[in-house]
């Protein structure tokens, strides 16, 4: 079916082709003015000359009408513009503020009357407020929005949020679009790819926890939200792709300056804790330490009027938590020398301490009219975060056991617009883009755990995996063309991109030690080697799990690289006034570097560890129309069916190339042959990759990783259909519905797995017997788990959207979307490469993936989010200290809720005995069964707005989320039944009930509600 489609469409895209002259596409980070010309009679008017010049640059682009009376402007910079339409015979007309927002194709019908004594006519009034040649579904968050709203952390992304058909992805810091995962998101920055090809998350991960965002919300202008049959333009999705355009100079000076500030006084108890306590029976706990301030600015202007500008801006962020460690240490009456020893080691480590989320980012950016002709634009923005003692947390943990979760981005893009005539205009861009994400240890140190009477006491040492590096070299060359001819906007081009990746990551390769008593980490720490004295005898339980390099291999170096590229041709087909087709085609391809080891004993059982698939058959094509049934042009119909394909992130492929059993080997040393601690086996505790294996430890079967033999890229089939309404001037109402059908999406899966046996298990207090098929001995005896990276996941969306916009006008603005949906898939997962630690990614039943199918865990039946603007209308006509008062005050927020997302009721064991008890639930219960409660959450913004002069605004604000401190859990224990033998037993009291909420809504402190202070000035 699938091959069907793609050659129909490859047909019509011919035969669009052959009536017309073959041509290419304008950027992503531009919008269009286009429209039709015609006179007071109704009859078109051929030969107008048409000029938009920019408000802000004075920049200035010619269009004019053909034989039909059509003219478009391609490719305009985002801005607001004047129009002047001109021709013998008619009088000039000229309109005013006509904006042009980032992919945005603005329809302007003009009615020309035949020259009079008044040789200019001006048309006042409101643009269009519907789009009524837009095809694809998209919003745009413009720069009152960005400005004015009040958005948790100030990540700038956050208010895609606003926008229908979104919902947060339960990995930290990705969106979800139409249900799917955000590894299959992309964003664009100023038209350049801006998304981290390793992790399949945005540029310096932000907002995953870590960094809180690349740049400032203060340095974007606006962006847009292509949700669903976007043009063949965009690519490197199958979910939405983000479009950012970021601010610049004009020919006039600007700037801002502002200060944000929150802490502990100014929020409630985290409920969490309080829910803790209740339950305990102990006392209200203090709120816990928190120090937060946010403050930057920026200034834009001329630097040779009309001709050179140029934008800065800085964001600064200093974030303080504190951290309260815990140490369970047994009650003795009278410690051993070995114990005190071990008391006292601990007790040096067991100070509380502070995390940091400290950044700073800048941004510069010149904008060039070199000529009538050509426009050029150059940015500069660099991140450098400082996630201090955030590599490792927890309170048990000592802060020597952590580390700084360091992000440095720099990011430099150029690219030059010209304007070869009035029908062809050409882009061309380049970017070269540093993502440097290293993770420091704060201690050379291995890891320890310590125990005691079976209870755990306290971890130190640095973690299992510190230092680590990921760094990615970017280099992206793309080139784009728009012809213009008559009734057709062909489009097309090319975009090359490289990534050199360097990952870095030693997993237990500087120890993990694991002592049972006190008194055997004593020992340890004197230097006495078990068994050597009655007061340190050989236990059998302590153990150090070590790895090291496989000789002659990299270790735990990998070099995933990707080379991406992407072809697309477009027509935009305007057939008649009111029906505008487009047809679209894009091809993909992603070159992932090979793994370069082949393990015999894999090969020999029929498993190929260096070999990556290159699918070759990434053929989108893509159609839409906008269809304007009434002669007012108020209303349109917009549909469109398409295919896009998403990317492989290269965590996926490093792994693959480590993770082969040579590259990586780890061996186990119990009893006499544990080092002494902190020594490690290499010898000292340093580490140390290079390191030879010594002898003395005991290696266990390995889990290796593997590429599916015919991998294939993402695919994701999107429909949609629409209707959307002018109700006023400034208001329109909109009701769509989308569908999504997700194929080839990736997965990770055990293929080790052998025959099953049925055994009977009882669920305690009900007498009731369940059935688990319990799986025997792996069929390939040298490996433990073999994981294979597939490609045949699934996925099905449905939604139906429902959304009012009232631009500003009349000092308000308002935007409410209501979206109803369900998505359904059978566990897909792009990021599941660690054993034990992604565990919870996996499959219930390996060798049953359909077993898994059910609501997708970004499903979310119902989400409603409210936006608004409102400057209220008080004071304007008061004079002096009255006016000072009462004039300037605003008042703005968000309002969001939404159905809760699912979960599943699991078992605290491996029942079935595939090696993963992250995922074990009744055999008869299916996954996601459950439910979180709804989430509310009101977000105002109170705003007092004070005129210094004529030209300079001081605003004085206080924000507050989550008002009314609605518990809102996020999160909740999802075990719902202990293993005891062949006994189940439900969890239904204490702080570990199945059910209980875990964690709330995430803030900068925590989910209760919380205040924020802020200032800013502006000219």
């Amino acid at each position: 079916m699938r091959n069907k489609i793609t050659s129909l469409f490859i047909f019509a895209f011919a035969v669009m082709l052959a009536i017309t002259v073959p041509a290419f596409a304008q950027g992503v980070n531009q919008g269009s003015i286009e429209g039709i010309v015609v006179d007071a009679t109704g009859a078109v008017v051929p030969q107008v000359a048409l000029t938009a010049t920019n408000q802000a640059t004075s920049t200035a682009f010619q269009a004019t009408t053909s034989a039909e009376g059509l003219f478009s402007f391609p490719v305009l910079p985002v801005g607001t513009y004047d129009l002047k339409i001109e021709k013998t015979g008619f009088a000039m007309q000229s309109r005013k503020n006509v904006p042009v927002t980032v992919g945005g194709k603005l329809n302007l019908p003009v009615t020309m009357t035949v020259n009079a004594q008044s040789e200019t006519v001006d048309v006042t009034g409101e643009t269009p407020v519907v789009e009524t040649t837009r095809t694809q579904v998209s919003n745009t968050v413009g720069e009152l929005a960005i400005r004015e709203l009040p958005v948790n952390g100030r990540n700038f992304i956050d208010f895609a949020l606003l926008t229908p058909g979104v919902t947060r992805d339960v990995r930290t810091g990705d969106l979800s679009f139409a249900g799917q995962r955000g590894t299959l998101n992309s964003m664009t920055v100023d038209g350049a790819d801006n998304n981290n090809t390793f992790f399949g998350q945005t540029t310096g991960r932000t907002g995953s926890g870590r960094a809180p965002y690349q740049f400032s919300q203060d340095a974007v202008q606006e962006f847009q939200v292509n949700s669903s049959g976007y043009s063949a333009e965009l690519g490197r999705a199958g979910g939405a792709v983000i479009n950012v355009i970021t601010k610049s100079g004009g020919n006039n000076f600007h700037g801002t300056g502002f200060w944000y500030f929150r802490d502990r006084g100014l929020a409630s108890n985290d409920p969490i804790n309080l829910q803790n306590a209740r339950i305990n029976g102990k006392p209200e706990p203090r709120k816990p330490g928190f120090h937060f301030n946010q403050f930057g600015g920026n200034i834009g202007g001329p630097i040779k009027k009309d001709k050179l500008f140029f934008f800065f801006d800085y964001d600064g962020q200093r974030n303080t938590q504190l951290i309260t460690t815990l140490v369970t240490l047994p009650a003795l009456a009278a410690p051993t020398a070995f114990q005190t020893a071990a008391i006292n080691y601990i007790n040096a480590r067991s100070a509380s301490y502070s995390k940091g989320l400290n950044q700073d980012t800048y941004l510069g950016k010149v904008d060039w009219n070199v000529s009538r002709r050509n426009q050029a634009s150059f940015r500069y923005n660099r991140q450098n975060f400082n996630g201090t003692n955030f590599e490792n947390g927890g309170n048990t943990q000592a802060s020597e056991h952590t580390g700084n979760s360091l992000v440095k981005s720099d990011t430099l893009s150029a690219n030059l617009t010209s304007t070869i005539n009035e029908h062809l205009i050409n882009v061309g861009r380049f970017q070269y883009q540093i993502d440097s994400e290293p993770g420091k240890a704060n201690s050379n140190n291995p890891e320890a755990s310590i125990l005691d009477g079976g209870k755990f006491v306290f971890t130190v040492g640095r973690n299992s995996f510190s230092p680590r590096e990921t760094t990615i070299h970017r280099q992206q060359y793309a080139d784009t063309l728009t012809y213009v001819r008559g009734a057709h906007t062909l489009k097309g081009g090319v975009d090359i991109m490289h990534d050199d990746i360097l990952n870095f990551f030693p997993g237990n390769f500087s120890g993990v030690y694991t002592f049972t008593s006190l008194q055997s980490f004593g020992c340890s720490l004197q230097g006495v080697t078990p068994g050597t004295t009655p007061d340190c005898p050989v236990v059998p339980s302590n153990q150090l799990i070590e790895a090291f390099a496989g000789t002659g291999t990299t270790g735990p170096t990998t070099h995933p690289n990707i080379l991406q590229s992407g072809w697309f041709l477009q027509d935009d087909y305007r057939v008649r006034k009111n029906l505008t087709l487009n047809f679209g085609i894009r091809y993909d391809l992603q070159n992932s570097a090979q793994p370069k080891v082949q393990n015999p004993v894999a090969l020999a059982a029929g498993i190929r560890t260096d070999r990556l698939h290159t699918d070759t058959k990434n053929i989108a094509p893509r159609f839409g129309f906008a269809y304007t049934p009434t002669a007012n042009g108020k209303l349109v119909i917009r549909g469109g069916y398409g295919m896009f394909y998403g990317v492989t992130p290269s965590i996926m492929v490093g792994t693959a190339h480590s993770n082969n059993g040579i590259n990586v080997q780890t061996l186990k040393f119990t009893g006499s042959a544990i080092p002494n601690y902190p020594n490690n086996a290499c010898g000292s505790p340093t580490l140390n990759p290079n390191c030879a294996a010594p002898v003395g430890g005991t290696a266990s079967k390995p889990s290796i990783y593997v590429f599916q033999n015919d991998y294939q890229q993402p695919a994701v089939q999107q429909s949609n259909l629409g209707v959307e309404y002018e109700v006023a001037k400034d208001v329109a109402v909109s009701i769509g519905y989308l569908w999504a059908k997700g194929d080839h999406l990736q997965r990770t899966r055990d293929i080790n797995l052998g025959n099953t046996t049925p055994t009977p298990f009882t669920i305690a207090g009900s007498g009731q017997t369940v059935l688990v098929n319990k799986y025997g001995a792996r069929p390939i005896t040298t490996f433990n788990q073999v994981f294979e990276f597939e490609s045949n996941a699934s996925s099905n969306y449905n939604g139906m959207t429902l959304q009012l916009n009232k631009r500003f006008s009349h000092g308000f603005q308002t935007n409410a979307a209501y979206t109803w949906s369900h998505a359904i898939d059978n566990a897909p997962d792009a990021t599941a490469v660690v054993p034990g630690v992604d565990d919870s990614k996996l499959l219930y039943d390996p060798k049953n993936p359909d077993g898994d199918r059910s609501s997708g865990v970004n499903d979310q039946r119902h989400r409603f989010v409210l936006s608004s603007v409102w400057q209220l209308p008080f004071g304007s006509g008061m004079q002096g200290f009255q006016r000072a008062m009462f004039a300037g005050w605003e008042v703005s927020g968000i309002l969001t809720a939404q159905s809760g997302q699912p979960y599943s009721g699991l078992i605290n064991s491996d029942l079935n005995n595939d090696g993963n008890r992250s995922t074990e639930r009744l055999p008869n219960v299916g996954r996601n069964t459950y439910r979180l409660p709804i989430f509310v959450s009101v977000d105002p913004r109170f705003q007092k707005t004070t005129k210094v002069g004529e030209h300079v605004d001081f605003k004085l604000f206080v924000e507050a989320f989550n008002l009314f401190n609605r518990f809102n859990p996020t999160s909740v224990n999802t075990t719902q039944y202990a293993a005891t033998g062949s006994t189940l037993t439900p969890i239904t009291a204490g702080t570990n009930a199945f059910g209980l909420p875990r964690s709330n809504f995430a803030t900068q402190l925590n989910g209760a509600r919380i205040f924020q202070l802020g200032a800013k000035i502006s000219f």
